[in-house]
């Protein structure tokens, strides 16, 4: 498990250091918190229901900009889903990492892991992987994940996995960027 984690967040500070040096896309995508702040209101009420969080229970902890690859391997003629490997930005700098499970970890030591996803298609599906909300369940150290029980993946870019057919052995991994939204009790 140990050894997972540290090859998870190697991984996952190589990824963010190609994709951010790359392509510059931690400024491109604003966090939840600043959208949420310049627009007067949370963009939560915006959102299909089916991924909304409960205002009147929850509140907003945490908010970070995603920035990395969902990788994909050749099985049966098809790509399928099998992780993916980011960092957690906060105005511009990691903070965190996500991975297979799905989880998060922050440098502070705290960790949330995800379970019962429930999807809502991008805008647009063809190019960006689907919105999500995630129950969450915290461990590890006091700190920015300690008491989270929603996640939400948000204004997703890419990350679609490849069309048409493939043969194995092959594994692609596709850039992509997402807001997350981390929520805990009020």
């Amino acid at each position: 498990m140990k050894r997972r984690f540290i090859a998870g967040l190697a991984a996952a500070f190589a990824v963010t250091a190609s994709v951010v040096t790359a392509s510059g896309a931690a400024a491109a995508t604003p966090d939840v918190a600043t959208a949420s702040a310049q627009g007067g209101g949370t963009p939560n009420s915006q959102l299909p229901v089916a991924i909304q969080v409960d205002e009147t229970k929850f509140k907003v902890v945490a908010s970070f900009v995603g920035i990395g690859k969902q990788v994909y391997d050749c099985n049966a003629g098809t790509f399928t889903f099998r992780e993916p490997v980011a960092g957690l930005l906060s105005r511009g700098v990691q903070a965190a990492i996500h991975g297979k499970g799905p989880f998060w970890a922050s440098f502070d030591g705290s960790h949330v892991d995800g379970s019962g996803a429930v999807p809502a298609p991008s805008p647009d599906p063809t190019k960006n992987i689907p919105w999500l909300r995630l129950a969450g369940a915290s461990s590890g150290a006091a700190g920015v994940f300690s008491n989270v029980t929603f996640i939400q993946r948000l204004d997703t870019r890419g990350g679609v996995a490849p069309a048409g057919t493939c043969v194995a052995p092959k594994t692609v991994a596709v850039d992509y960027s997402a807001n997350y939204v981390f929520w805990g009790p009020k």
